[in-house]
C-alpha cells in the first residue's frame, strides 16, 4: 500500500496495480498472471505458460 502512495503523490504514470493475493483471504489462493503479450513470453521471474484445454475464448461483446 505504501508503494502505491508513494506513485500517486508523485504522479508516476501506472496503468494498473497488480496486488496478488494480499487483499483477500479464503480456502483458495489465485492470482491471474500475464504470461504473454501478443503471442511472446512476457512472465515474470518463476512464472511460464501451462497450456490449459479448458480454457475458451470469451467474446466481451
Amino acid at each position: 500500500v505504501e508503494r502505491i502512495r508513494i506513485f500517486e503523490k508523485y504522479d508516476v504514470p501506472v496503468d494498473v496495480y497488480g496486488i496478488g493475493s494480499s487483499l483477500y483471504h479464503g480456502r483458495f489462493d489465485y492470482t491471474a498472471d500475464i504470461v504473454k503479450v501478443n503471442g511472446q513470453p512476457m512472465a515474470k521471474a518463476g512464472r511460464q505458460y501451462n497450456h490449459n484445454p479448458r480454457l475458451r475464448e470469451v467474446s466481451l461483446r
